[in-house]
């Protein structure tokens, strides 16, 4: 059973990457370089970012644009990225938290060498070397303490998507 997103969601905290990519769309319906974007554009600015609603969500998406002070005809750039940080759902943070849990077989909290090894061997289309593993593992491993934690896995994730992104 799906479930119902037309309340507005809690904000979350929008990555440097995430406010560049939010502000890019923005600046497309920012017509006269004014810093405002049509309230009418938001559902078209948040489709551009390849977020679909439904008519409810929809409706709650205009309200939460518009506020119950705010300009009831356009959106500023501050506004925009509230809204994108509630209901942009770019990485679903739920799906890949439940893909850690899988990689991290023993269930330890952390993705160590062998377990990242599986995935790779599983996810390439040649098996890797022990080498060609240590160093994208070294990649992934951001704080370089041997393991990858979820922080990480999150990150790698997210990195993934934008490089296929830009394919």
């Amino acid at each position: 059973m799906a479930e119902d997103k037309a309340a507005a969601p809690k904000a979350r905290a929008l990555g440097p990457e995430e406010k560049d990519e939010c502000m890019k769309i923005f600046d497309i319906f920012d017509r006269n370089a004014e810093n405002i974007a049509p309230v009418s554009d938001t559902m078209d600015m948040l489709c551009k970012l390849g977020q679909t609603y439904t008519k409810r969500e929809t409706e709650a998406i205009m309200k939460e644009a518009r506020g119950p002070k705010g300009d009831k005809k356009n959106l500023g750039p501050e506004e925009w990225l509230v809204l994108c940080s509630k209901w942009v759902r770019q990485d679903d943070e739920e799906e890949i938290l439940r893909a850690f849990k899988v990689f991290d077989a023993n269930g330890d909290g952390v993705i160590d060498f062998d377990e990242f090894k599986f995935i790779m061997q599983k996810v390439g289309e040649e098996p890797l070397t022990d080498a060609e593993v240590e160093e994208a593992m070294k990649e992934a491993d951001e704080d370089g303490n041997g393991v990858i934690d979820i922080p990480e896995f999150m990150d790698l994730i997210r990195k993934s998507k934008n490089a296929l992104k830009e394919i």
